[in-house]
């Protein structure tokens, strides 16, 4: 290598040090993999239009174009897709692997063939492919691999003349971002020469774009040039580097060759422990890294192996050594990552690992939900972080006030750095900062501020999520074996992420890539448990499979409550046909405990944010098996009660009366004292309308505690107070209607007093004239059983039929549905009798409005009627309910028969 070269070498890595190096790939790396060069593509034009290959003085470009205007767009796309397609099972080579290993900052190729984005799958970090404008906006990363030539799948290829004439009308947006980029970075051209019109339309983009004003480019080839061309694309910006006229080196080779002397000192090898940690002791200042980023940055190549937590030489005794007393790299494998294995030291088994003591009380208030007072908190940290030059945590706390999400980042201090973009504030420190400041930089640049850390593991759990779904299949369709650690894997993959973000105190759980993890995270236990069920319930000897769990552990439940949306949840168990789970002792009493410590947090001091968490946990029993349902009584206790709160309360409700029968008698007695508690709570507060969509069950639990406690009477002091006087003064007799969901629920359960007085009240209300006089109330409260108001029931009934004589006027709930149900329910009750109904109105008009109506009132008996009537109910209540004699029992049996012989089995028996 000439001093030249060698100089340009050094130019080159320092380009790609600080993170500024773009590469144009050409066509010359394919060919080294055995596809077809751009020569070789447009041969097969010429030798479809018998154009001699050596008497053609034609342009590629004009060749391609000649073509395309002859046999037009479809049959031109199809031979170039099929010249391609004899190459469909070509590998990466070398020069692919290097480019990688390089990792310039974005990769620009005009090749149409997928060997970059094949050589990338087994790569740590990605780039973002694109390959036409519409994929620029959705781009989540700041490294780009760029079709700018298009891609055979997308079928938008530059080829021929006019593609190249009105590239930057078909390639606007990419056009634009490749100038950028151009513009603001070093460039090295490989894989192209110096002839080709490829490279050529490239060379007057830079020029025409910038005039001289872009950074430097390279352009290597291992051809060597005459110093009249050399010199002549010097003064035109690019630096010519190529091989000595000895060399005689292939393309392929030379270019291998070239791309292995840079970046070469900068990631050599490690061979001692010294410089091993001179290769990772900036990631020292994290609180915690994943194992697959220290293998990375460590840069042991070829010479040890990394799977999971465990690196370990392979059989090259020449590079080996000892780390296992260098106290400096155990310390941090012990204390920072979750290594069981690093070379030849075995790690602590039993990892404690620190928050940053710096941020965590920040950290704490954030997750407290107090957003504005965290974010102001990070800012002045991050002050003083940069000021003492402490820039790790400076931007870990930039990057939380960007990223907490409140519209308070006007009123926070000033950052004494003088700069508020965080991008700004990056690349500051990579051009400007010493040699360590750069790595910290380029290192939070490319795993944190970009996101990368979610999107990696997304893309982790997405892969082994789809490996679950499989294995699944396999199982239950086939009853096939499995062996694998998929499971293991997504387990330890998860758990890495949350410790990666809790002890480096980063804010970003309310971002939505991180709730699609956690998502994906607990569809995988999801599968697991469901294949637990299964093998639970299968009598095969040999089935068996990799991927089982019995429960939901503390850690599990503890890391995915806070991120899921409970229609997640409910979508997720729908779909493997889970009623519940079932989740460790330990997590449920997390659960338990985490409900009491919002409540009381939430009645000290009301948050929104904190609400929406609260009925997160909540909402997430209803999802699983509870074997103590006691344990949910001090909840109903704790549980503060506002206006919109009544859905939550509702869950707890509902699993206590679900399990009604498990409750013991001394639960019980408690159980009642905080039930009178809530409902003189709801009256004094005026939440009766919010919350009466409750009362039913309230009523229902304190009927079964009845069993035990004959004796217990609602105690309704300040109810009492208001129904007194409701009683006392005639002109207060409407308000009784304010408190009808209470009466009609909790009539029977009142003490003596206040039921007297209740009587009292709707006596009077009876002698009202009609005018005055709500029917509505009325039905509602004989329904309840609490007042038959007789000297009414001609008005009732008169009033019901003019509603049902009316037509619907499109609201809900309809009128006339509610006042045909309530006639029904009303003969049913035997209040009206039926013979009255008929003569004041023609039932026709009741006629297939219900199926309840249409069995017991019109004795309609068909399939029809008996499949609405199974939909509502269920076989056996409906059968139960509505089959009264043996007639009808027998169209019942006769239905069930009907729908079996007719494959019907979504039918609810049970």
């Amino acid at each position: 290598m000439n001093s030249i070269m060698r100089l340009h070498v050094q130019h080159l890595n320092e380009a790609i040090e600080n993170d500024s190096l773009v590469i144009f790939v050409g066509a010359g790396i394919s060919m080294n993999s055995g596809l077809p060069s751009w020569n070789d593509l447009i041969n097969e034009f010429k030798k479809e239009m018998n154009i001699n290959k050596k008497e053609s003085q034609h342009d590629n470009l004009k060749i391609a174009q000649y073509y395309f205007d002859i046999v037009g767009q479809q049959k031109y796309l199809q031979k170039v897709i099929n010249t391609f397609k004899n190459h469909d099972n070509a590998e990466p080579n070398n020069i692919h692997k290097q480019i990688f290993r390089i990792r310039p900052r974005h990769i620009i190729t005009t090749n149409y063939d997928e060997l970059l984005e094949k050589a990338m799958k087994s790569e740590i970090d990605k780039y973002e492919v694109i390959k036409q404008d519409s994929d620029i906006p959705y781009s989540k990363s700041d490294h780009y691999l760029i079709k700018m030539h298009g891609d055979l799948i997308e079928k938008n290829i530059v080829l021929k003349e006019d593609d190249y004439l009105d590239y930057e009308k078909n390639f606007y947006m990419v056009a634009t971002l490749i100038k950028s980029l151009i513009m603001n970075n070093t460039i090295l051209f490989i894989g192209y020469s110096l002839g080709d019109s490829t490279f050529n339309s490239i060379f007057r983009m830079i020029q025409k774009g910038f005039y001289g004003n872009a950074r430097k480019a390279y352009f290597f080839t291992p051809t060597p040039q005459n110093e009249a061309a050399t010199e002549y694309y010097k003064n035109k910006g690019i630096n010519i580097i190529a091989y000595e006229k000895d060399a005689n080196l292939n393309m392929g080779f030379a270019t291998s060759q070239f791309l292995e002397h840079l970046n070469s000192e900068m990631n050599v090898f490690p061979s001692s422990p010294k410089k091993l940690w001179n290769n990772i002791k900036f990631l020292n200042q994290s609180y915690f890294v994943e194992p697959d980023l220290v293998a990375r940055y460590a840069n042991f190549s070829s010479h040890a192996s990394f799977f999971r937590d465990e690196l370990q030489w392979n059989n090259k005794k020449e590079s080996k050594f000892s780390i296992s007393k260098t106290n400096k790299i155990t310390n941090f494998l012990d204390n920072k990552t979750n290594f069981i294995q690093f070379l030849d030291y075995k790690s602590s088994n039993s990892k404690k690992f620190v928050q940053n003591p710096v941020l965590k009380n920040a950290y704490a208030v954030y997750n407290q939900y107090n957003y504005d007072l965290s974010q102001k908190m990070f800012r002045e940290i991050a002050n003083k972080s940069f000021t003492k030059k402490d820039y790790w945590n400076y931007l870990i706390c930039e990057f939380n006030v960007h990223h907490i999400g409140t519209d308070g980042t006007d009123s926070l201090p000033e950052p004494v750095s003088g700069i508020r973009d965080l991008n700004k504030a990056i690349n500051s420190l990579i051009t400007g900062g010493d040699k360590a400041t750069k790595k910290i930089a380029m290192y939070f640049r490319d795993n944190i501020q970009n996101f990368s850390f979610i999107y990696r593991k997304l893309s982790k759990i997405d892969g082994l999520l789809d490996k679950l779904r499989n294995e699944r299949k396999i199982y239950k369709n086939n009853h096939g074996h499995s062996f694998n650690n998929d499971l293991i894997t997504a387990k330890i993959e998860f758990s890495n992420l949350i410790n990666f973000i809790e002890f480096n105190c980063l804010t970003v759980f309310q971002y939505t890539e991180f709730q699609e993890t956690v998502v994906r995270y607990f569809e995988c236990l999801l599968i697991a448990y469901d294949n637990y069920t299964y093998h639970n319930n299968s009598n095969t000897i040999f089935n068996s499979t990799s991927s089982i769990i019995k429960e939901l552990t503390f850690t599990d439940i503890k890391n995915i409550i806070p991120y899921l949306q409970t229609e997640n949840v409910d979508t997720l168990l729908r779909n493997y046909v889970l009623s519940k789970i079932r989740i460790s002792d330990k997590a449920f009493n997390y659960i338990i405990d985490q409900i009491n410590k919002l409540s009381i947090e939430i009645k000290n001091n009301y948050s929104f944010e904190v609400s929406g968490q609260l009925s997160k946990f909540i909402q997430f029993l209803s999802f699983i098996q509870i074997k103590k349902i006691y344990k949910l009584i001090p909840l109903i206790e704790n549980y503060p009660l506002y206006q919109n709160n009544s859905r939550d309360i509702q869950h707890i409700l509902l699993i206590l009366a679900n399990g009604a029968k498990s409750i013991r008698k001394a639960d019980y007695q408690k159980l009642l004292i905080i039930i009178n508690t809530h409902i003189d709570y709801i009256a004094r507060n005026n939440l009766v309308n919010s919350h009466s969509q409750n009362f039913s069950l309230y009523s229902y639990l304190i009927n079964e505690g009845l069993k035990f406690k004959k004796d217990f009477k609602l105690n309704q002091k300040y109810l009492g107070e208001k129904i007194c006087l409701i009683a006392t003064f005639k002109n207060t007799l409407k308000h009784v209607l304010i408190w009808k969901p209470m009466i009609i629920e909790f009539y029977f359960s009142f003490d003596d007093n206040l039921k007297k007085y209740i009587d009292q009240i709707l006596h009077k209300y009876e002698k009202l004239p009609d005018s005055e006089f709500n029917v509505s109330f009325a039905v509602d409260v004989i329904k309840s059983g609490v007042y038959d108001f007789d000297d009414k029931k001609k008005y009732i009934l008169k009033k019901e039929i003019t509603v049902i004589q009316q037509k619907s006027i499109g609201v809900f709930p309809d009128p006339r549905q509610s006042a045909i149900a309530n006639i029904y329910n009303l003969i049913q009750q035997k209040y009206f009798k039926l013979s009255d109904v008929k003569n004041s109105l023609d039932l026709d008009l009741i006629k297939g409005c219900f199926p309840e109506i249409d069995w017991t009132i019109f004795n309609i008996y068909s399939d029809k009627n008996i499949g609405l009537l199974v939909d509502k109910y269920n076989f056996k209540d409906a059968k139960k309910i509505f089959a009264k004699n043996k007639s009808q029992k027998s169209r019942f049996n006769q239905w069930l028969l009907n729908q079996a012989n007719s494959d019907n089995i979504q039918i609810k028996v049970n």
